[in-house]
């Protein structure tokens, strides 16, 4: 048991400032939160000791006084809900909206020990539903509607004591986040005016240690006039009777019982699960009862004005159906995934689907009434539009998508090339320069192995082994590590229907010049295909060249490391020779774009270690290249979080023109699952 006292050096008021700080390493690496508050409290006191001293026991006086004579620690309360407005000083592909909602949902589990966790705190402990919900404001100070999502300058430095970006906070919780400096997860103001602020890293659901939010939950705590369970101090005080002795702050994830009879009148062992400590997220699960006093206590004293605020700020949000297709064109016969996308202020518990508005027929199931997902077939070619009509038992909402889903005729390519612009700047693939010529070639700077060189060689190709059936090649990667001069090449695909399966029919090829790639070396250069070249077994990639060069002229291919068994053949006067044939083991760094007639969807022969975004800069064309086919969702925004373009389909490669938007950087956020990746690139035009 700890008496409530008035204990200054563990105190602020108004500016006043608690702040997580991380130990040096960044998030989500890092392992432990500490503390600066003694020292902002002392810093901010030396401004004004005695004036400072007086608001401080003025303010603990009248919440001691409201709790006293309002608060029956017994009761039912009537909720409080406050209405929150999000500042973002980041990019929206840093912070998206969804990281938004996550937090806003965690804020109120937590405070309403709905948490999934509540389960495991010990039950020696008191933790309670502190019946404050929280809101996202609906209505701005000005009356006019908002999503209670507000974005400043990307990149910008919010104003630690609020600034006039600030809403009204008698009326509405600020949180600003924004990268803080000096390595701060997150700081507050307690019973202050002012805002919350997180750092980007710890906001919403992200990775390690502090992953779920809960530095904001830490964070809120202290806006309501919380401090730390260990009081700042040895075996402090946190002016809260039902929180046990605690020796200092603890990180990680002890196990109960922790540190019992650290301190004297400590026979519970430590809390450590209160989120007012600084465990890891996955280990911080209550607020006591007391804690909860504290909270309703300055609510109602310094920010009575939230007790209103949300009947008129954060009204309910209207029930809104929506949902999404895994694709949108496909062939007769084939199938489309429908999932839900609705949401609104109450549980949605009526759907009603109808697949085929316009009754053209063929699917194989034109409506449903349950939730889903659904996969429907469809088995007439044409355009189908579809609705989605949803309910709550007290209104309703309908979508429908007009012409949403193309079927094509049965057999229809549907295989496009992705267009690509030379320049595929990646990391994704090793690599390592080719050597220079070999000693017989002693005195020839002309060249290099697997290009232009003093041998008669004037081809290279790469062999891609192959065996699937109902595929296109829609585009070929090449990597040139050398490029100069002004020689006559070609790019080619050759079939293997030579003799040992050495390269012979063409079946693609483009003309271009020995020094075209000189601005683009040690990248992979996407050439598209076009028309598409139906596979039927293993093929070749590679280029072919003058046999005798203009001096100068050379025209190398990267080699990719680790390789494992020849697969490069050297074009000669006497034909194509595998290298195996000298004991040579190389692969060329090529690679294949590969289509499924049927579907449309696209995959990398070979792997991808990164997702890559080319060409970068861009020129208009804009492609997206995924470590695997899956079904994802890649999204275009502009530099004020604005969407551009986006794609939902099961594919390994999207392709998207933004020739019709201004020059600046975007953001590319592609989702699959539950992973988020964003990339940045830059628009040239």
């Amino acid at each position: 048991m700890k008496k409530i006292t008035l204990l200054i050096s563990a105190m602020a008021f108004v500016v006043g400032g608690f702040a997580q700080n991380r130990v040096a390493a960044p998030i989500p690496g890092i392992s432990q939160r500490s503390c600066g508050v003694e020292q902002a409290v002392e810093r901010l006191r030396s401004e004004a000791p005695a004036a400072y001293d007086a608001k401080v026991l003025q303010q603990e006086q009248e919440l001691q006084n409201w709790i006293a004579n309002n608060y029956d620690p017994n009761a039912k309360q009537a909720i409080i809900r406050v209405p929150v407005v999000v500042q973002i000083w980041e990019n929206t592909s840093t912070v998206p909206d969804v990281r938004v909602t996550q937090q806003i949902a965690r804020l109120n589990t937590d405070f309403s020990r709905t948490n999934t966790d509540a389960g495991n705190t010990p039950a020696v402990f008191s933790a309670v539903d502190t019946e404050i919900q929280f809101c996202l404001a609906t209505v701005d100070p000005n009356g006019n509607p908002t999503t209670g999502i507000i974005r400043r300058t990307a990149g910008g430095q919010a104003p630690s004591s609020g600034g006039t970006e600030m809403w009204d906070p008698t009326k509405y919780l600020n949180i600003y986040v924004y990268t803080l400096s000096g390595g701060v997860l997150g700081f507050a103001y307690p019973n202050g005016m002012q805002a919350v602020h997180i750092t980007d890293g710890a906001f919403g659901n992200t990775s390690g240690a502090f992953n779920l939010g809960r530095t904001a939950t830490h964070e809120v705590g202290h806006h309501f006039n919380l401090s730390h369970i260990w009081g700042d101090a040895t075996c402090g005080n946190d002016n809260v009777a039902d929180t046990p002795p605690q020796q200092t702050s603890n990180g990680g994830c002890p196990s109960h019982p922790y540190k019992l009879g650290t301190c004297t009148g400590n026979t519970t062992g430590e809390m450590f699960m209160n989120y007012m400590d600084y465990t890891n997220d996955a280990c911080m699960n209550a607020f006591t009862n007391g804690q909860k006093s504290r909270m309703w206590g300055s609510i109602n004293t310094v920010r009575a004005g939230l007790l209103t605020s949300a009947a008129t700020n954060c009204t309910a949000l209207p029930i809104t159906a929506d949902f999404s297709a895994n694709v949108t064109v496909i062939n007769a016969g084939q199938s489309v995934t429908f999932t839900d996308a609705s949401f609104g202020p109450n549980t949605i518990n009526s759907y009603n689907w109808n697949f085929d508005v316009t009754g053209i027929g063929g699917t194989s199931t034109p409506t449903a009434n349950t939730v889903g997902p659904h996969t429907i077939t469809y088995n007439t070619a044409g355009l189908f539009t579809v609705s989605l009509l949803v309910g709550d038992g007290s209104g309703t909402d309908t979508e429908s998508k007009t012409g949403y889903i193309l079927v094509n005729p049965s057999g229809t390519v549907t295989c496009d090339s992705t267009a690509a612009n030379w320049d595929w700047t990646t990391e994704a693939f090793g690599h390592a320069n080719w050597g220079a010529d070999a000693a017989a070639c002693a005195g020839n700077t002309a060249g290099a192995m697997l290009g232009n060189n003093c041998y008669d060689d004037n081809g290279w190709a790469s062999k891609v082994s192959f065996s699937l059936l109902g595929k296109e090649l829609t585009d070929v990667l090449y990597l040139f590590t050398r490029s100069e001069g002004t020689g006559a090449a070609n790019l080619k695909v050759w079939n293997a229907d030579g003799t040992a399966g050495a390269p012979n029919t063409v079946m693609f090829s483009t003309p271009t010049t020995t020094g075209a790639f000189s601005a683009n070396l040690n990248q992979l250069i996407s050439v598209p295909v076009s028309p598409a070249v139906a596979l039927n077994g293993d093929f070749f990639i590679g280029y072919d060249h003058a046999a005798i060069p203009v001096t100068g002229d050379t025209l190398s291919m990267g080699v990719a490391t680790g390789t494992s068994g020849n697969q490069v053949w050297a074009l000669e006067t006497a034909g194509w020779n595998d290298l195996a044939n000298w004991s040579i083991d190389y692969k060329g760094t090529v690679a294949a774009v590969i289509c499924d007639i049927a579907t449309g969807e696209k995959e990398i022969l070979g792997q991808l270690n990164n997702v890559l975004v080319y060409p970068n800069p861009s020129v208009g064309t804009l492609n997206v290249a995924l470590t695997e086919k899956a079904n994802s969702t890649v999204t275009v925004l502009n530099m004020l979080g604005e969407v551009v373009a986006s794609q939902t389909k099961n594919t390994q490669l999207f392709t998207f023109d933004i020739n019709n938007h201004p020059n600046g950087v975007y953001f590319i956020r592609i989702t699959t699952g539950d992973k988020v990746t964003t990339k940045k690139v830059l628009l040239t035009k």
